[in-house]
């Protein structure tokens, strides 16, 4: 019979620095005024663009959709990129290229009115403006796309930087 071998001594857990841990944080407390900017501020803008307050509802259908959609299928492609294909990490190209999205959007949302004047709005008070409307409409799923892009890969990251403790498990389903 072979001898017995003592089990070996857990390692211990890596210590983060706070300075990091803060700035990927900062990055989730970003996303969540992007979300905020949202809820508060867009649904009178589309209202002062004349969408009736009715069709203003079928506006917010974007959300749900493309967090069905983006969260997971971004989270995936996170998943499977080799720390070694980017110089930047599995997380840090999706964060990125979220955040330029939510860049992206908030100026489009944001000058829709000038850009639909552009496009042949009527500016008379009280006309539906369609050119400002359409734009508004892509700059809203384009802040969309980016906050559900940015916020999946920001919160992996975070767990990425704490760690794997054994107590803890998965909280979804794998895709694959």
């Amino acid at each position: 019979m072979p001898p017995r071998t003592a089990p070996a001594a857990p390692t211990p857990p890596r210590k983060v620095p706070l300075r990091k841990l803060l700035r990927a944080a900062s990055v989730a407390g970003g996303v969540q005024f992007g979300w905020a900017l949202q809820l508060s501020l867009l649904t009178p803008y589309v209202q002062e663009l004349g969408i009736p307050h009715a069709f203003a509802s079928l506006v917010w259908l974007c959300g749900p959709l493309s967090g069905l959609l983006v969260q997971p299928l971004v989270g995936h492609l996170s998943d499977r990129i080799a720390p070694a294909a980017s110089p930047l990490g599995r997380r840090r190209p999706f964060i990125a290229a979220g955040a330029a999205s939510i860049a992206a959007a908030v100026l489009t949302v944001g000058f829709s009115a000038d850009l639909g004047r552009l496009f042949g709005d009527d500016v008379t008070p009280g006309s539906t403006r369609l050119g400002a409307i359409c734009v508004y409409l892509v700059g809203f799923w384009l802040l969309d796309l980016g906050n559900n892009a940015t916020q999946g890969p920001c919160r992996a990251f975070l767990a990425d930087l704490t760690g794997r403790q054994p107590s803890v498990r998965p909280t979804s389903p794998p895709l694959a």
